[in-house]
């Protein structure tokens, strides 16, 4: 075996970039969109026909309420050996994926797409044409030479609809976005829709998209510059992690990701008390923490805080092989520093040992024994809630 080959692999990175795929591109001549709507009859039809379909629902019912047009396409997936016949390739065999071409030149993805705009559409236009009375600040004489701005309010037909369909005419195609439909139009700012551009696609849900309207839209591109490819991987985990990304220099912002991987959305949530205790930390510091930054209290990392590098390295190392799971419990409870870690730390401190692979292996017997005691510590704690500094 070559030297090459038994080099180590490089490790896999903590994070990856979300990737973004948008709809499929459809352009169809008048004919080919007959045959699509005359195609989607035919299957409503045969659903009706085996009784798996609501016989009240025709095309324009399916079509004019999103819900209805989800439902509809889970049944013909669940049913898909029904069109067996129907539904086919140009040599006539059964189309069984969504990216062949039917007999008609079009993937059922892109039928989708079609499906599914058409539905946003008149979803997003549905109010548009009230009259609804709005607030507005309009100029108006005040003495001879001067003017002032006053709110009045004023009837305005509604056309909010269609403009914001028209901006996200590109981005809409997905069945998973029938269920955002009414937070795309009437949560989501137009402002935030203009800077997130393709980026709307990581809010796969409308919780994490509420998030994202609640922030300013000009933080959105400083958090872009901070994080450069990860800007869809902090949307899509929502938005609370945006005040402490901005909290941060750039080059930090990155270590911490490099570090903790998805975790670092939870570390970048903590409140700005805590990201004071960390203003110390330097790019080695933060490696070694790893994810234990997103959970421990701010008084437990003052005390870790005081072993050199690789100490500290081989301490937190040896609290991970001893409480695995229940570590983020014990680590996030502040009461925790004093009583156990302080001395804990001051002993390793004054511990003597000839290289630090000693020191790893002392460290690790010294954890263990400490098992039972703090667990036991744990415990007495009762049935309160665990302490950490954000509770103050």
């Amino acid at each position: 075996m070559s030297d090459t080959e038994t080099e180590d692999k490089p490790k896999k990175p903590l994070i990856e970039a979300i990737a973004i795929h948008l709809p499929p591109n459809v352009t169809v001549d008048k004919a080919v969109k007959g045959q699509i709507i005359q195609g989607t009859k035919n299957a409503i039809a045969l659903l009706h026909d085996n009784d798996l379909l609501d016989k009240s629902w025709d095309f324009d019912t399916i079509l004019n309420e999103p819900s209805n047009l989800r439902d509809f396409f889970q049944i013909f997936r669940d049913n898909i050996d029904l069109f067996a016949e129907t539904v086919v390739d140009k040599a006539g065999d059964p189309i069984v994926d969504e990216m062949t071409e039917t007999k008609c030149g079009v993937t059922l993805q892109q039928v989708q797409k079609l499906l599914v705009s058409t539905s946003a559409r008149r979803f997003f236009i549905r109010n548009d044409g009230e009259i609804v009375t709005k607030k507005q600040k309009k100029k108006v004489k005040s003495m001879v030479f001067f003017t002032k701005e006053v709110t009045v309010k004023k009837k305005v037909r509604l056309k909010e609809g269609a403009k914001k369909f028209d901006m996200m005419r590109r981005v809409i195609g997905f069945d998973w976005q029938l269920d955002m439909l009414e937070f795309y139009r009437d949560t989501m700012p137009i402002p935030h829709l203009l800077v997130l551009g393709d980026d709307v696609l990581a809010i796969r849900d409308v919780e994490h998209g509420k998030e994202v309207a609640e922030v300013h839209h000009e933080d959105f591109k400083k958090v872009k510059e901070a994080v450069g490819v990860y800007f869809r991987n902090v949307v899509a985990h929502g938005a609370y992690a945006i005040p402490g990304i901005l909290y941060w220099r750039k080059d930090l912002v990155a270590s911490f990701i490099k570090a903790m991987g998805e975790t670092a959305w939870e570390f970048f949530k903590r409140d700005k008390a805590f990201f004071d205790h960390c203003t110390e930390l330097d790019n080695a510091r933060i490696e070694i923490y790893g994810d234990v930054l997103s959970y421990i209290a701010a008084e437990n990392l003052t005390e870790m805080s005081r072993l050199n590098l690789d100490r500290l390295d081989a301490t937190i190392t040896a609290m991970k092989d001893t409480f695995d799971d229940r570590l983020p419990e014990i680590l996030g409870e502040k009461r925790l520093a004093v009583e156990i870690l302080r001395p804990t730390v001051d002993s390793f401190i004054h511990l003597e040992a000839k290289d630090n692979e000693q020191f790893r292996l002392a460290c690790s017997t010294a954890v263990a024994s400490l098992k039972d005691k703090i667990l036991t510590f744990m415990a007495s704690l009762g049935d309160e809630s665990p302490a950490s500094d954000e509770d103050d």
